[in-house]
């Protein structure tokens, strides 16, 4: 019966995203080198990384670049006037395809590009495999920025509903039609790591490390096959017909979560850039600490 019951949903998937692709949202080395004279290669490392070697051509644009704080909640999505500055310093404007990339196993590259889309940059895609990938390959890198940006003058298109806020997340606590996706490490939902004023997680939270969708491949981490991914969200309940809400500390890693879940053709996918960080800090907020312990220093992770 439970056999029965995985197969249907994962036909459901398979039914769902039949109009969807991961290439829409994550593209190989191979299509970039192919492509590289067509697109904006964004390279999300710091700086220092970026100057000891980086795609031939690409542009730098550390985190601190696009990631905003507001109400005292850091890492959340840059505004419509940041995000055209942004654009604007990077030479793109808005059919300028995009092409971001990290280390292969950093979701970075996958905050950057979830961001243009929830701006409405539709073009926009992660280096699968990221500059690990590429330079394993010994596909051409650089040292030195060589390229002049255009100036632009970007135009905002539409925002895309792909964003959850604190207060949504409150409403659709166990709520039949909505999974809650945290997406961190088991030690982050169990409590015992701690890196806000509170440790635990969401009441009713579905538990699943966005770092079980990749795979390693020659030393190297790419994304798992559609079936693989489909099969593995269906054992956790984490199915199409589903609202979906990802979130992981500060909405980093739960963007590359919901750029997969696009990907499968989940039609209401949403990353909650707020996180867990926005959650556990207002204590009016519900929690579940099933391993309560003194809140030590952690370090500075997604």
């Amino acid at each position: 019966m439970k056999k029965i019951a995985l197969s249907i949903l994962l036909s459901l998937g398979m039914l769902s995203s039949a109009q969807a692709a991961l290439q829409d949202y994550f593209v190989s080395t191979d299509w970039l080198a192919g492509n590289q004279d067509k697109v904006r290669v964004v390279d999300v490392r710091n700086h220092a990384s970026f100057l000891l070697g980086h795609i031939d051509g690409a542009v730098n644009a550390g985190r601190k670049q696009f990631l905003s704080r507001r109400n005292n909640t850091k890492s959340l999505v840059p505004t419509a006037e940041e995000f055209v500055a942004l654009m604007n310093r990077l030479g793109i404007s808005a059919d300028t395809p995009v092409v971001a990339y990290a280390a292969d196993h950093d979701p970075y590259a996958a905050r950057f590009i979830w961001t243009l889309r929830f701006h409405g940059h539709e073009k926009a895609y992660v280096l699968d495999g990221g500059y690990d990938k590429w330079s394993q390959e010994g596909r051409k890198t650089a040292l030195l920025s060589s390229i002049e940006l255009p100036a632009t003058d970007y135009r905002l298109n539409h925002s895309r509903d792909i964003r959850a806020e604190g207060d949504y997340v409150l409403t659709r606590l166990g709520h039949p039609e909505t999974i809650i996706w945290d997406t961190r490490r088991t030690t982050e939902y169990k409590g015992s790591e701690i890196r806000a004023n509170r440790g635990g997680h969401i009441p009713g939270a579905t538990h699943l490390n966005w770092t079980e969708l990749q795979k390693e491949v020659d030393g190297v981490k790419v994304l798992k096959s559609k079936t693989e991914i489909l099969t593995l969200l269906a054992g956790y309940g984490i199915t199409p017909d589903k609202e979906i809400l990802a979130h992981c500390q500060t909405g980093i890693r739960s963007s590359y979560a919901t750029l997969v879940l696009l990907g499968l053709g989940y039609p209401r996918a949403k990353n909650y850039d707020g996180s867990w960080i926005e959650w556990a800090n207002n204590e009016e907020l519900p929690i579940v600490n099933p391993n309560p312990v003194a809140k030590a220093q952690q370090p500075e992770l997604k």
